[in-house]
């Protein structure tokens, strides 16, 4: 597990992600091109005539089975951190030896969002946004396997015990994403009105792996047995040696696919008794820091769409009525052909006969979304948010884990300060109060900052920090 943790983190740190997570930034009135990975619809007719995305990163980890005592690392301590992966002294476990089959869930997921822009020409609004994005999920993961994994099959408090495990399931993919937007007020009447919003989606597929249907009965004879009976999974991965020869661009494909966005915002603008056009124009000269509006309510489905991995990746099955995996601690792995050829070997005796396919699919994180924004009075606002991730089914594919906030905010053209409350729920529920600053071109901030701030122990983190210039309309 804890090489598992490791190459999770490292992944996801290099290849990197930006979720619909920030909610500090991302409903503000100069979240300008960010906003449209909440709801596409947020550009048109807002407050920014254009703005340029230079270089934002969020990153989201939360689980329930992995920790960082409190004390252990600095404020803000990321050098720490990483200087703890390596060295694999950081991180232990809540694994509970009186309920080995206690199930526990991990979240994980970054984006980097790269050079990306819009721009308002006439009564709309297009962008371009390029992404790195990450997402892993391991749902209902016993926690005598992963304390197994953790130990490498060597904490003898497990050994000679018949366990099982089938439950577990895991989703992981990278991707690069080439996003085009398109916006616009669709309706307007008087101080009313109606946005409409689309994206769609280029996608390239980076790396991916996934595990379903287990069912594995195992036990942990000493260092040199490790017994299947009546076992079965099915995984499937992208080559990941493949890395290791990267000389250009094209050696980071690994499959292709299409995604997209639609989002709509309802618009009640502040002066019932003025048309929109002449109000908003008046308001802003006066003063452009302040809200035109009195609410806005929002819906949008984001993320519909797959990747069909099929360069260098493969799927495979593994069953077994009895299977023994004799002197198991000698295995010295160099690359995952070792890995899947010697499982082979292990259950069927033959070290091809589990290969299953060339190929795989693996579904984006989808969600629904619902926002409301109400400016109560003067530059201070009051934002709900909920996002609600779909599931795949029996499918492949990483989940969105479900978000319910709460973010007041004050907010002007140069300062925003907001402070999200909000609920997420992975398969585990975490309560989580957030910071976040916007000066000027300069945001960062967090959702879960507890365990950065060393206040608990860092069962998970939430952060995102950023650069993005912008010209008012």
């Amino acid at each position: 597990m804890k090489k598992t943790v490791i190459l999770l983190l490292s992944l996801h740190s290099c290849l990197s992600i930006l979720a619909q997570q920030d909610l500090g930034i991302i409903n503000g009135n100069y979240s300008g091109i960010q906003g449209t990975f909440l709801n596409p619809s947020s550009i048109a007719d807002s407050k920014l005539k254009w703005d340029i995305n230079g270089l934002s990163l969020d990153v989201l980890f939360d689980n329930n089975f992995l920790f960082i005592p409190k004390g252990t690392v600095p404020v803000l301590g990321f050098k720490s951190i990483i200087k703890g992966i390596k060295k694999e002294d950081k991180f232990y476990t809540l694994f509970d030896q009186a309920n080995p089959n206690k199930k526990y869930n991990l979240t994980l997921s970054n984006e980097i969002l790269g050079p990306s822009f819009h721009m308002q020409i006439k009564d709309q609004d297009i962008g371009f946004t390029f992404a790195s994005r990450s997402f892993v999920n391991i749902n209902d993961f016993t926690g005598h396997l992963a304390q197994n994994a953790f130990d490498y099959l060597r904490n003898q408090g497990l050994w000679n015990t018949a366990l099982q495990d089938n439950s577990t399931r895991f989703n992981g993919m990278s991707w690069l994403e080439y996003g085009f937007h398109y916006a616009r007020v669709i309706y307007k009447q008087g101080n009313r009105e109606l946005k409409g919003g689309i994206t769609f989606k280029y996608l390239q597929g980076v790396a991916a792996a996934y595990v379903k249907n287990t069912n594995l009965n195992y036990t942990v004879g000493d260092t040199t047995h490790l017994i299947f009976a009546n076992s079965n999974l099915d995984y499937g991965r992208t080559d990941y040696d493949s890395y290791r020869k990267i000389s250009n661009y094209g050696d980071l494909n690994h499959g292709h696919g299409f995604g997209g966005d639609i989002g709509f915002t309802y618009v009640l603008l502040r002066d019932a008794t003025d048309p929109a056009p002449v109000h908003k124009k008046w308001f802003n000269w006066l003063d452009p820091g302040k809200s035109d509006y009195v609410y806005k309510l929002g819906l949008s489905i984001l993320d519909i769409g797959s990747i069909n991995f099929n360069r260098m990746s493969a799927t495979y099955h593994l069953q077994a009525a009895n299977a023994d995996f004799t002197d198991w601690h000698k295995v010295n792995f160099t690359n995952n052909i070792q890995v899947d050829q010697t499982l082979s070997a292990v259950f069927y005796g033959d070290s091809t006969k589990s290969l299953a396919g060339d190929h795989f699919r693996m579904g984006l994180p989808a969600a629904i979304s619902v926002q409301a924004d109400w400016n109560f009075y003067d530059n201070f606002f009051a934002n709900a948010t909920i996002i609600k991730g779909f599931g795949h089914g029996d499918r492949q594919g990483v989940v969105q884990p479900d978000v319910y906030s709460i973010t007041p905010r004050y907010e002007t053209k140069w300062l925003e300060v907001s402070l999200p409350v909000s609920l997420i729920y992975y398969g585990n529920w975490r309560a989580r109060l957030g910071f976040a600053v916007r000066a000027g071109y300069f945001f960062f901030g967090g959702d879960a900052l507890g365990g950065l701030l060393g206040l608990r122990n860092m069962e998970g983190a939430d952060f995102y920090a950023g650069v993005h210039f912008f010209v008012g309309r």
